[in-house]
């Protein structure tokens, strides 16, 4: 006895029910594709302008502390001489 097998092309299959039944359901996952990587991508941008941000507070900090030894240094220079 010689038994083939048979062979399915499971992709194919899959392809012709989605595109004979499921219309929708390729609607409803392009959506979800699409809100997944809008997600991505604006949690990407929001930590970039966090660490920005991040730079930013450490660069006023600097530029703060500069500005006060800049006003200590002038007042200590314009003090009159003690006698």
């Amino acid at each position: 006895m010689n038994k083939k097998k048979q062979h399915y092309d499971l992709p194919n299959i899959i392809k012709n029910d989605f595109l004979s039944y499921g219309k929708i359901h390729i609607v409803l996952l392009l959506a979800i594709i699409l809100s997944a990587n809008s997600i991505v991508i604006i949690v990407y941008k929001t930590r970039m302008l966090i660490a920005e941000e991040e730079k930013l507070r450490i660069e006023k900090k600097k530029k703060s502390d500069e500005w006060r030894n800049l006003i200590i240094e002038k007042n200590t220079l314009t003090m009159p001489p003690i006698d």
